[in-house]
């Protein structure tokens, strides 16, 4: 099992003690075409400088550049897949964590993985990961980010508890 899978599952059960895992959630469908999905890949690897290579031996910053894209493009599902495969090569959140050279990104996955969470409906998934996000990151308080995950987590919390 993986490291992170084991931190996460580790708070999740800590945080919402008898509730479902934080994992657990029905998959729901792509939207973006494989070609589609091909090109952004390309253009990532590309800007990360990475050889071709079977893109599950690529760094932590790849997985996450690919989530931002796939969110971008409203794509969910990918976006989640590509935010947990980020986490599970780095799970340390950090504000401007540096990639390589120069290039440096707030690397928050918690609160990424929340918003797609949240828009896939998945709200028990989405809650917890808002709540591993103020655990864990170090996003400060007045920024765009801290007020959307506290805005997208009373949401989430008012669905969860319409359907219960």
């Amino acid at each position: 099992m993986k490291r992170w899978l084991i931190l996460f599952g580790l708070m999740a059960s800590i945080a919402f003690a008898g509730e479902p895992s934080l994992l657990d959630f029905k998959r729901k469908t792509y939207l973006l075409s494989d070609m589609e999905v091909e090109k952004i890949k390309e253009e990532i690897r590309t800007r990360c400088r990475l050889p071709q290579a079977n893109e599950m031996t690529y760094p932590w910053y790849y997985h996450y550049e690919l989530g931002m894209a796939m969110q971008k493009k409203k794509d969910w599902q990918r976006a989640l897949d590509s935010l947990l495969a980020s986490l599970d090569r780095r799970e340390r959140p950090q504000k401007f964590t540096r990639i390589y050279g120069m290039w440096f990104i707030d690397y928050f996955p918690y609160y990424n993985i929340g918003v797609a969470h949240y828009h896939l409906k998945n709200w028990n998934c989405a809650v917890q990961s808002f709540r591993l996000s103020q655990m864990f990151e170090d996003i400060p308080k007045d920024s765009v980010e801290f007020y959307r995950l506290r805005e997208l987590d009373s949401e989430a919390e008012q669905q969860l508890r319409t359907e219960n």
